[in-house]
Order: C-alpha cells, then sequence, then structure tokens
C-alpha cells in the first residue's frame, strides 16, 4: 500500500512539473499530508529519472520562486501561452462551435486546475457567445486528411462549390493549406495542366474529396516553396505573379508592410511612400488599395492603374446628385 502511494504521489509530481508548476516542498507535503522529507525523496527520485533518460530534461531549484521546476525540452505549454492561443483561436472564428469548444477544452487540460480556473475567467463570455462562421462546416478531419496527402505528395480530387453555388470537379496536386481572415485555404495546382500559377480553394467549400493513387513531384527548379508563396498570396485571389508599385501616403509605414510580408520601400518621398511588392493576381490586393481611399495611388502595373481609376469614377457616379 506505502509502495502504491509512493508511486502516486510520483506521478502526481512530475505531471504538475510537466504542466509547468513549481513544486514547494512545505505546501506540497501538506496538500499531500507527508513530511517534506517525503517530497524531496520524491522529487529526487523523479530526478535521477530524467538523468537517465533520453529526454533533455532535469529538475532545478529556484530561489526566486521557493521551489522546484522541470527545466529544458519541455512538453504542453505555458498559462500564457495556453492564454494566448485560446484567444487567437477564438478571435479567427475558424471552426464551427463543437469544434472550437472541443479544441479549447483540449488546450486547457494541459494546465493546471488554477490555470484553467483562471483562463476560463478571461474567455468564458467569448467562449458562450461565440459565433461561428457562416458557413458552420466540421473542418478538422478534413485538415489533417489533406495535410497528409501534401506530405505523401498524393494527387486528390475534389468537388468544389463556386461562389455561385455551382459545383465543379477537381483533380490536383495539392501543396498547401494556409489561413487567412477567418477561413482554411488549400493551395493546388491543377494536375496535368500547362497553368503555373497556384489554384486556391477555400475548404469548407470542398463538398468531397479523395486520395487518388498517384503521385506528384516538382523539379528542382520549380521547387515549391510555402513560405515564398504565403508572402505573395496575401489576399487568397490566385493569379499571374506580378509586381505591384504604390505610393502610400499614410501616418506610418508599418501596417502596409505588415500586410505586404515581401514588400520593400523602394524610395521615401516628401509626403509618403513608394512600396513594390510581388503578388498573384490584382483582384485581391486591389480590393485592399481602395479600401485606403486617397492615402494609396498605384503606380505599377498599368493595368491595374487604369483599373483602380474606372473603379473610383464608378463609385463617385454613385454619389452624384440627380
Amino acid at each position: 500500500m506505502e509502495k502504491e502511494e509512493q508511486v502516486y504521489r510520483i506521478l502526481q509530481l512530475y505531471d504538475r512539473f510537466r504542466k509547468g508548476e513549481t513544486i514547494n516542498k512545505l505546501e506540497t507535503a501538506k496538500s499531500l499530508d507527508v513530511n517534506e522529507r517525503t517530497v524531496q525523496r520524491d522529487i529526487q527520485s523523479i530526478r535521477m529519472h530524467l538523468e537517465k533518460s533520453t529526454v533533455a530534461q532535469s529538475i532545478h531549484y529556484s530561489r526566486a520562486e521557493n521551489g522546484y521546476r522541470l527545466v529544458g525540452d519541455r512538453e504542453g505549454l505555458s498559462p500564457k501561452e495556453l492564454l494566448t492561443v485560446t484567444k487567437i483561436l477564438l478571435e479567427s472564428r475558424a471552426l464551427n462551435a463543437e469544434e472550437m469548444k472541443n479544441l479549447i477544452a483540449s488546450l486547457l487540460a494541459q494546465g493546471t486546475k488554477d490555470d484553467k480556473k483562471f483562463i476560463q475567467a478571461i474567455v468564458g463570455n467569448e467562449l458562450l457567445h461565440y459565433r461561428p462562421l457562416q458557413h458552420n462546416q466540421p473542418l478538422l478531419d478534413m485538415l489533417w486528411a489533406i495535410a497528409a496527402s501534401i506530405r505523401s505528395k498524393t494527387v486528390i480530387e475534389i468537388e468544389y462549390q463556386r461562389m455561385d453555388y455551382q459545383k465543379k470537379h477537381h483533380i490536383v496536386k495539392p501543396v498547401a493549406i494556409l489561413f487567412s481572415e477567418y477561413y482554411f485555404y488549400l493551395i493546388a495546382f491543377i494536375h496535368e495542366s500547362e497553368y503555373q500559377s497556384p489554384i486556391i480553394f477555400r475548404m469548407d467549400r470542398i463538398c468531397q474529396f479523395k486520395l487518388l493513387n498517384r503521385k506528384f513531384s516538382f523539379a528542382e527548379k520549380d521547387r515549391f516553396e510555402e513560405g515564398m508563396l504565403r508572402q505573395r498570396i496575401q489576399f487568397m485571389y490566385a493569379g499571374q505573379l506580378d509586381r505591384l508599385q504604390f505610393i502610400f501616403r499614410g501616418v506610418t509605414i508599418d501596417p502596409v508592410l505588415d500586410r505586404f510580408p515581401n514588400g520593400r520601400i523602394v524610395k521615401t518621398l516628401e509626403d509618403g511612400w513608394l512600396i513594390e511588392a510581388e503578388i498573384y493576381g490584382t483582384t485581391g490586393c486591389m480590393m485592399w488599395l481602395l479600401s485606403q481611399g486617397k492615402k494609396v495611388e498605384v503606380v505599377k502595373p498599368q493595368d491595374l492603374r487604369t483599373q483602380m481609376k474606372d473603379t473610383i469614377d464608378a463609385m463617385a457616379g454613385l454619389y452624384q446628385e440627380e
């Protein structure tokens, strides 16, 4: 019986260490109804186990915190990280209510009871009034399955519902899953197509998909780099790779460079900055450029500059008095 109690105490202490807690001997001894020497022996048992194992972890005493902590590679998230990830998830509205609730519950299960209680007090109201996106589709199973096809470089067939509600089948080479402004997107290339630019599918509009018994690969010169693509597809619209130049006359340039991760300042002007960035397609970035009003002036490409002017003229016509 005594041996079983010792095993239980050691497992309990190790679990608390893994969750990032600081173990104070006196407080722990009182809570477990044992003396401090017993707690010390239990901690020493954990320390010896870690020294013999292959994990890069050890137990250290912290004078500042008056207790023992697990240091090195750790499992799970710290309380600060749990709170941060939970807030980001709720703000994203990326999942339906059931998946979001289950995911947050799984995250909070990594923390201690006190951590869980604290975070629930912070986000409880948001979770109670959580409103998913209009599509309300479950996504986690699909995300995992398509991620596996990307990993294995397997061609997939999808049935996709367009914005006009028409459905179409595509056979594609999946290369990335990206998240942007509420939605998950599949980035893919049409299989056996001469069109070299990626196609973007909003994942909640994928009605069905299946893996085909075909593998794909890219020549080294065409090797796909997800990080570079993410910088060029800022607005989740497809199209040919193009070079955008525009003048920004706002108060600060930081939000612009955040919006265009590969953007650079070509020239600093008296009243603003000349910015250059690489983009796939102009449809998405045009909507953002228009949202900036008179702070933005497109320089290149010329067809986008003309399109901007025509759109602004048409908008102005809507406000002309009879």
